[in-house]
């Protein structure tokens, strides 16, 4: 058990890794470092590294510029995804032969992910960062890595649950009532994290360069039609955002106004659970909540107020990876309580 355990970690930590790379792939411009997918300029281990190899690249993938560190940035992303997919798969492999079916369907759940997440990294070079599909990927990375911290709890679940520790101050309507507010916390938790991917792929991140003002108005001048509309057009490049400013400020100002909406669900939900339920570990999780929530907060205004520092925009990335596993945590914590009563 011990071994499992040391060895889910390690495939959470380099989910971690593969959604933070990612993030500073794509905010460091290199999402198109490589034209092409799997391969690098048709070159499927490394990349062209002499004279004759770039001029070949740059004229099989005509109109591109063939960056060096750019190329080495996508390519060392998807080598670690691609190791990333087989730990996962291994995952499903351990659980089958261990006959432990309840976990074993979730591994396989997240193992299918894993495969559309691959097809969705492949789109994302064929359609040139088409914002809506980046988006997606990114929040696919978000769904393995939150439903691996899952496998970890449900494996663990005996070791930090025992009937003994449950002393809820609540009745059990009311903590089906908190499990409610849970869950509908989670959902306008991700739906803020798809407004920050939205934000970020259509470079709308510095629409609104002060802060808590946009553009010096507390209402600013904003096109909703055109910031949320999705359009596929072939042979469109999507880097460096496509939008006009009326519809980027849009994007933006909805993930502030949004974020509002998160916070105040974040910090109820905290709370509440802190103060009804009595459970080991639960006052760490509703800290922790907090903790991450304000993390995330700061962060935000930071990326405006230093105009996007890429380090300050990877944490915020991975920041939101931490909360949404901490929320999740928190509303599996609530379950068990709820199923014990």
């Amino acid at each position: 058990m011990i071994k499992i355990n040391y060895y889910l970690l390690f495939v959470i930590f380099t989910a971690f890794a593969v959604i933070t790379l990612g993030a500073y792939v794509r905010l460091s411009d290199a999402g198109l470092g490589c034209p092409d997918w799997p391969g690098c300029y048709g070159h499927l281990i490394g990349i062209p590294n002499n004279t004759s190899e770039i001029v070949a690249a740059e004229n099989n993938f005509f109109g591109t510029t063939f960056d060096v560190i750019k190329a080495w940035k996508e390519m060392i992303h998807r080598y670690l995804a691609g190791f990333l997919g087989i730990l996962i798969f291994i995952i499903s492999l351990i659980f089958y032969k261990n006959n432990v079916h309840n976990i074993f369907k979730l591994s396989a759940i997240i193992s299918v992910l894993v495969i559309m997440q691959a097809i969705l990294g492949m789109l994302t070079v064929t359609f040139q960062l088409q914002p809506l599909i980046v988006m997606f990927h990114l929040l696919g990375g978000l769904t393995i890595i939150t439903l691996l911290w899952l496998i970890f709890l449900r494996f663990n679940k005996n070791s930090y649950f025992s009937e003994s520790e449950f002393v809820v101050n609540a009745m059990n309507y009311q903590i089906n009532m908190l499990l409610m507010f849970g869950y509908a916390t989670l959902i306008v938790l991700v739906i803020q994290i798809m407004l920050g991917g939205w934000t970020s792929t259509n470079y709308a991140a510095l629409a609104c360069p002060d802060f808590p003002k946009c553009n010096t108005f507390w209402w600013p001048d904003m096109n909703f039609s055109d910031a949320f509309m999705v359009q596929f057009t072939t042979g469109l490049n999507y880097e460096f955002g496509r939008l006009d400013s009326p519809a980027r400020v849009a994007i933006h100002f909805s993930h502030r106004i949004w974020a509002i909406l998160v916070t105040f669900m974040i910090l109820a939900l905290s709370v509440i659970s802190y103060n009804i339920i009595k459970v080991s570990y639960q006052k760490i999780i509703s800290y922790l909540l907090v903790f991450f929530l304000l993390i995330q907060v700061l962060l935000g205004i930071l990326n405006v107020k230093m105009s996007l520092p890429i380090y300050i925009a990877v944490a915020h990335n991975g920041n939101a990876a931490l909360l949404l596993m901490c929320l999740v945590t928190q509303l599996y914590f609530i379950r068990n309580v709820k199923n014990n009563l």
